[in-house]
């Protein structure tokens, strides 16, 4: 099947390590050039040097997505380089997971400044260059902790925001050819080898054997979610095969969660 990406090109944010790393491959198989935005230069590098070992293109662009004038300067170099047909939102953490009254107001911002916000930023810094053309996709990670769980209400809170922002821009620009959806990725424990030094994910999130045998007697598929499920799930929501969908959101959980 076509799915429509070859030549197009694919900026994915904190796109190094775990499900990032997933999806810039993935892109990477189906023939797009592939730009890696990240703050982890060593793992972004190798994860390029992958995706070109496969025979496609790959570029890297060093970035803190947590600064929105940054954002709105690279996003201009690259549009200089080539149009952004796809945006991916993809940078994320969840710090040590507690119970509400163990956080405080600086976890709260940290949460903010690393969910949340770097998909505001990034899209408000692409979406121009799209509107102008006339076409644009736009898929933005969020998280089934956004149903809310036990000991993630920030990260739940913030990836709660990506899918009411995500429907927002679905409805707001439609009208410009401008489609944005979201994915909500279960549990991903990912392969050390597939985060790097500097990734969000390289911390002890405080989830154990215990935790996710929990999870996986839970969810109906009886397993838990890997990062090339997530990306599988991305890549179709920016093919044309997905012409006709915006605003909808795709659990990727094995049906742990279930989206109302």
């Amino acid at each position: 099947m076509n799915l429509g990406l070859s030549g197009k090109r694919v900026v994915v944010t904190g796109g190094a390590s775990n499900i990032g790393r997933a999806i810039a491959r993935m892109f990477g198989a189906e023939g797009a050039d592939v730009v890696i935005v990240d703050r982890d230069a060593a793992q972004a590098e190798r994860t390029a040097a992958e995706i070109r070992n496969d025979g496609a293109r790959a570029s890297v662009v060093l970035l803190n997505v947590e600064d929105a004038a940054a954002c709105e300067a690279e996003a201009g170099y690259i549009e200089e380089k080539g149009p952004i047909d796809v945006l991916i939102n993809n940078v994320g953490w969840n710090g040590r997971q507690e119970y509400f009254l163990g956080l405080g107001p600086d976890r709260w911002e940290q949460s903010f400044r690393r969910n949340l916000y770097p998909t505001f930023a990034m899209t408000h810094a692409v979406l121009p260059h799209m509107v102008k053309r006339g076409e644009g996709v736009i898929v933005s990670i969020s998280s089934d902790a956004a149903f809310g769980e036990y000991r993630t209400s920030d990260y739940g809170a913030m990836k709660a925001g990506v899918l009411a922002f995500s429907r927002s821009i679905a409805k707001e620009y439609g009208r410009y050819g401008i489609r944005s959806n979201a994915v909500m990725p279960g549990m991903i424990i990912p392969d050390p080898n597939d985060i790097g030094d500097g990734s969000y994910w390289n911390v002890d999130t405080g989830v154990g054997p215990k935790e996710i045998a929990n999870i996986e007697g839970q969810t109906p598929l009886r397993r838990r979610s890997e990062a090339c499920d997530v990306a599988w799930t991305t890549v179709f929501l920016a093919s044309a095969c997905a012409r006709q969908l915006t605003g909808q959101t795709v659990s990727v959980s094995g049906g742990f969660a279930m989206p109302r």
